[in-house]
């Protein structure tokens, strides 16, 4: 994650949350102690949070993290650059997917198991109706924990969506399946 994104989390956090205590921070925006601490401390030296009194008691004093109005400023316009770049990752990954299942469309296969998540294999049903292709989605599995239980004669190629390049020889073999029928999208 983005050194950005990290201070967006935790700009965000203290402006939903009334947070006294970094720990609290911490939970609230998912990010590590060490690494709240570092982030609050520039946070506070460029101005975007103070640390304000908000609990005058002789026995016990308590503090709260908050906003500056040029925090919130800051924050929004982090959130503008996070939307952008998720909108050209989205962009990127949509012509990417579209362009390997037109060429998958074209080599005349039409039954297609995916291996992914939920929303990627909605991703790809929403391409296939767009573009207007023959590819029929023939089963989806989350992982390929089940992939034993697939009928090698129930489809034409796996389409994988995963990081590890060694899931689509961990597919091959337990299928038994040429390397020409496992795809991986990413």
């Amino acid at each position: 994650m983005k050194h950005s994104e990290k201070t967006f989390q935790i700009l965000d956090a203290l402006d939903r949350e009334e947070i006294s205590t970094q720990r609290q921070l911490a939970d609230n925006s998912g990010i590590s102690l060490g690494q709240v601490n570092y982030i609050l401390k520039s946070l506070l030296d460029k101005g975007l949070v103070k640390v304000s009194n908000f609990k005058r008691n002789p026995h016990k004093i308590s503090y709260a993290y908050l906003l500056t109005p040029k925090g919130i400023e800051e924050k929004s316009k982090l959130a503008v650059k996070f939307v952008l770049r998720k909108l050209r990752e989205y962009e990127f990954l949509r012509a990417r997917l579209t362009k390997r299942l037109i060429q998958i469309n074209g080599e005349g296969l039409t039954r297609v198991i995916f291996i992914g998540p939920l929303m990627v294999k909605e991703f790809i049903e929403g391409i296939i109706k767009e573009n207007k292709m023959s590819l029929i989605l023939v089963n989806h599995l989350e992982n390929t924990a089940s992939v034993r239980t697939v009928q090698k004669e129930s489809f034409d190629i796996v389409l994988l969506f995963d990081e590890n390049l060694n899931t689509q020889e961990i597919i091959r073999q337990a299928l038994d399946l040429p390397e020409e029928r496992v795809m991986n999208l990413l």
